[in-house]
């Protein structure tokens, strides 16, 4: 079989097994944009993920890794407008690509729209990479990352985009 059952120690740059997910974008079935569902397994061959959508456990989905979105708890940082939320735990449910940003469930329960910038991932999230502008920066641009962590000093993530090869990126150059 092409497809392989991800254990829990994926490769860096693949989503692991039960990681939660979101769907968008999808053109071929509509109707399952905006819903969330669990990855199984990821098929090498096609480039695609089995993801088990969560309000039906006999439905799976096999879907280009472009239209999942990682739902991961997140700190919320330099919320001028907000700021007795920048400390705070929020959790990404979805990202908008027409207006990038996410749509994050605050502690209290409300929904906002936030940029990358307003987030700190936690270590182990996968991610892309988005929005280099550098000649040389460029090539990384859509390339599946690993955090490996946060410099709160420099405000950059180091993410791995290859074995044995690292990024210092800003907030704003990772998405999940």
């Amino acid at each position: 079989s092409r497809s392989v059952r991800l254990k829990r120690t994926a490769a860096f740059n693949k989503l692991p097994a039960r990681t939660a997910v979101s769907i968008s974008g999808l053109r071929a079935a509509p109707e399952q944009n905006g819903k969330s569902a669990k990855v199984v397994s990821y098929d090498a061959e096609r480039q695609r993920y089995t993801v088990q959508l969560d309000e039906a456990e006999s439905e799976q989905l096999s879907v280009k890794v472009d239209n999942l979105h990682l739902i991961v708890q997140v700190e919320l940082v330099d919320l001028a407008g907000s700021p007795h939320l920048n400390g705070a735990k929020g959790k990404v449910l979805s990202y908008d690509p027409e207006s990038s940003r996410y749509h994050v469930q605050l502690p209290d329960g409300r929904l906002a729209a936030l940029s990358p910038a307003n987030l700190i991932l936690p270590p182990e999230t996968r991610c892309a990479v988005a929005g280099l502008e550098s000649a040389a920066a460029q090539r990384h641009n859509g390339t599946r990352a690993k955090v490996v962590g946060y410099d709160r000093e420099t405000g950059r993530y180091e993410v791995m985009v290859a074995e044995g090869s690292h990024l210092k990126l800003k907030r704003e150059n990772v998405r999940v």
